[in-house]
Parts: structure tokens; C-alpha cells; sequence
């Protein structure tokens, strides 16, 4: 009885200081997160404040493993230093018992971070970015007017403003960039190049296309044919950028459930593997030409499925790191859980500062660089992809084992 009692006990101090912590450190990690996607995407206050639900789940997966140690830390630091460890154990109660709350409280975690990561936070991440994009115009304005400029790889234009009053675009000038003969972007070269003194934005949602107008004259016209010659009034039209349109947010790792994961891997591998047919086409022809500016432009063009080939591996490898690194996260939660339960009886502390000193800070500081290291060397092919992504896990795991067997043999 003595034993179902102290359980219970154990453990709702645990979820005590479990949801206080929580609490507070997603609150920090909300804030960060919040300013740092309103200054990626332009965002209005209103904006940003609409989005805080959304973007809560996100969040949740960073802060519950950390807030599951730090508790773990805190209550059987504070059962040791009060004594009440060595109490127990001399009324003849076996220490398991002290900690099977804690290996309560990681299970607990580690399964509701799982289901975070399977769906829910996926489907946050769709409707965050929805409702970002839902006004595709005023995002577009609000990057004009924090940036003063609009550029993306998928625009045929680059967009310069000197300011922007409302819907009014200042001092316009559109550079059309420069492709050579395999359609691939000229570095800092351009076309043509179109001035402005004022002009509009307008987007057509339903054609995915936003277009340029002068309200004031003609634009001004600068390219081989011409030199300061007026031209139209407009419109220059090109296709949304992706990370507008609502494309870009669709693909997004995090924006991928469980289930989504692979058929996305074998998009992307299906489209790898056409860059490959594409490039080995393209060097047999190379191979037969006896003309050296072909010869020399083909070249050119297998330089460019090279970085084609590189890019599309990395998305491969980056959407299968996935699959290993969603689980090792929430499993990071029972990892953390058996060693904050030694560690803060060993450490013989009650208070918050003492236990974030000795346990808290040394354990994030040693856990999340080895989950890094472990990851990049994973994608990179340096070790097996699995290997890599549970490598933290394994390494803490093997040391909050180790310490739980240590303590319950005291």
C-alpha cells in the first residue's frame, strides 16, 4: 500500500514540475520561433498572432524531452536532499519503486512526442502556412517592404524597391535575369533591366501568377536593343514564387506526416533517377560531337546535373533521415527520464538552480551535439543513416542505464 501511495506521490510532483517547466520554456521557444518565421515571411502582428496555436505543437518536441529531465532532476533531487530516499530505503522500500514514476513519466512523453511528430504536427504546419499564404498579395508586400527587394530561384525576375506606401511600389526597377543556351541563370547577369517611378503588385491566386504595373508612365527600358527607351506600362508576369504560392510549404519536411514520408522519398528518388537517364543521354551525344563549342557547352551542362544529381540525393537522404530521427526524439524523452532519476538523487539538491548546474545543462550540452554529429555523418554517408540519427539515443541511453543500475544496487 505504502508503495501505491508514494507512487502516486512521486509521480504528480513529477507532473507538477513537469508542466511548469514546460510551460515556461516553450513559451521562450514560441517567442523565438514566431520572430524568426515573421522575419522569413514579412508577417504582420496580427499575423503572428493568429499563427501562436498553430505553431505550439512545433515547439513541443524541443521542450518536452528537455522538461522531462529537468523534472526528473528536480523532485528526486528534492527527495534526497530531504532525506526521504534514505527513509524509504530503511523502511524496507526497494528503490525501484522510488523511480518508477520517473520511467512513468518518460514513457508517457515519449509516446504523446511520437504522436506530435506522426501527425499532428504535420497537420499544424499545413494550416500555419495556410493561413500565412491565405493573403498571397500582403505577403508579398511585407517582403517588399522589409527586404526592398524580391527575389527567388523560380523567378524569371528580380524585383528592387525604394520604398513602399501601401499598395504604392517606389522607384521600381525589374532586372530579367540572364540564361545561357541550357536555360540555367548567368550569375549576376541580366537581360533586360525595366525602371519605374511608381508601380503596383497584383496576384492572381487562382492562376498561381503575380504581375507588375507602372501607375505613373511608362516603364524604362535598358537592354541590347534599347537605351532608356520607354516601353509598356506592363504587366510583367511570372509565376508565384514557391515559397507564396503555398508549393514550398506543401514539401516541407515538417509539413510531411508519418504516412506522407515515403511516397515523397520516392517522388524525389523517381525524379533523381530521370536527372540521371537525362545526363547519360546527354554525355553519349557529347561523346559522338567532334565540334568543340558543342563539346564545350555540354560540358557546362553535365556540371549542372551534377549539382542537379547533389541536390536531389540530399532531399533523398534528408526526407530518410526522417523516419529515424522522429522516434529517436521522442524516445530521448526516456532517455532523459533515467538519467535526471540518479543524477538528481546522487546530486542531493533541492533547488532549481543547483539542479540545472549539475544535471540539466550537462546533459542537453552532451545529448543534442552528438545528435547532430550522429545525423550529419547519417546524411552525409559517413555511417549508417539509422546508426547516425539513434546515435545520441544509444550513447545517453547506455548512461542512464548504467546509472539507474548503479543506483538500484546502493
Amino acid at each position: 500500500m505504502i508503495g501505491t501511495t508514494l507512487n502516486r506521490m512521486i509521480f504528480w510532483e513529477l507532473v507538477r514540475v513537469f508542466l511548469l517547466s514546460l510551460g515556461t520554456l516553450t513559451g521562450l521557444f514560441l517567442i523565438v520561433g514566431l520572430i524568426q518565421q515573421a522575419s522569413q515571411m514579412g508577417l504582420t502582428l496580427t499575423q503572428v498572432l493568429n499563427a501562436i496555436p498553430l505553431f505550439v505543437p512545433s515547439t513541443l518536441p524541443l521542450t518536452i524531452p528537455a522538461t522531462t529531465l529537468f523534472a526528473s532532476c528536480v523532485v528526486y533531487g528534492r527527495l534526497s536532499h530531504d532525506n526521504e530516499v534514505v527513509a524509504l530505503k530503511a523502511a524496507g522500500v526497494h528503490l525501484y519503486r522510488i523511480i518508477s514514476p520517473a520511467v512513468l513519466l518518460g514513457v508517457l512523453t515519449t509516446v504523446t512526442t511520437a504522436a506530435l511528430y506522426h501527425t499532428t504536427i504535420p497537420a499544424t504546419q499545413q494550416q500555419l502556412y495556410a493561413q500565412i499564404l491565405s493573403d498571397p498579395e500582403e505577403v508579398l508586400y511585407n517582403m517588399l517592404r522589409r527586404d526592398r527587394c524580391l527575389r527567388h530561384p523560380n523567378l524569371p525576375y528580380v524585383l528592387y524597391v525604394r520604398d513602399v506606401q501601401g499598395k504604392r511600389l517606389l522607384d521600381v526597377v525589374i532586372k530579367k535575369r540572364l540564361k545561357d543556351k541550357s536555360g540555367a541563370d548567368v550569375p549576376l547577369a541580366y537581360g533586360s533591366i525595366a525602371r519605374a517611378h511608381e508601380a503596383q503588385l497584383h496576384v492572381d491566386p487562382a492562376a498561381g501568377s503575380m504581375s507588375i504595373t507602372s501607375t505613373s508612365n511608362r516603364f524604362v527600358i535598358d537592354d541590347k536593343n534599347a537605351n532608356g527607351s520607354p516601353g509598356g506600362v506592363g504587366p510583367f508576369v511570372m509565376a508565384l514564387p514557391d515559397s507564396v504560392s503555398g508549393k514550398e510549404a506543401r514539401v516541407r519536411i515538417t509539413a510531411l506526416t508519418w504516412d506522407d514520408l515515403p511516397p515523397r522519398i520516392a517522388e524525389l528518388a523517381a525524379e533523381r533517377d530521370e536527372v540521371v537517364r537525362r545526363r547519360d543521354a546527354r554525355a553519349a551525344e557529347i561523346a559522338t560531337t567532334t565540334d568543340p563549342n558543342v563539346r564545350a557547352n555540354g560540358l557546362n551542362e553535365l556540371q549542372q546535373y551534377k549539382y542537379q544529381l547533389e541536390f536531389k540525393d540530399r532531399m533523398v537522404r534528408n526526407l530518410q533521415a526522417e523516419l529515424y530521427a522522429r522516434p529517436a526524439l521522442a524516445v530521448s524523452c526516456l532517455v532523459f527520464a533515467l538519467i535526471g532519476c540518479p543524477v538528481g538523487i546522487w546530486a542531493n539538491r533541492a533547488d532549481y538552480l543547483s539542479t540545472f548546474v549539475i544535471c540539466f545543462l550537462p546533459t542537453l550540452v552532451a545529448y543534442y551535439p552528438l545528435l547532430l554529429a550522429g545525423s550529419d555523418m547519417g546524411k552525409n554517408g559517413r555511417v549508417p543513416l539509422g546508426l547516425g540519427c539513434w546515435a545520441a539515443d544509444i550513447i545517453m541511453g547506455t548512461v542512464g542505464l548504467v546509472l539507474t543500475w548503479r543506483l538500484l544496487r546502493r
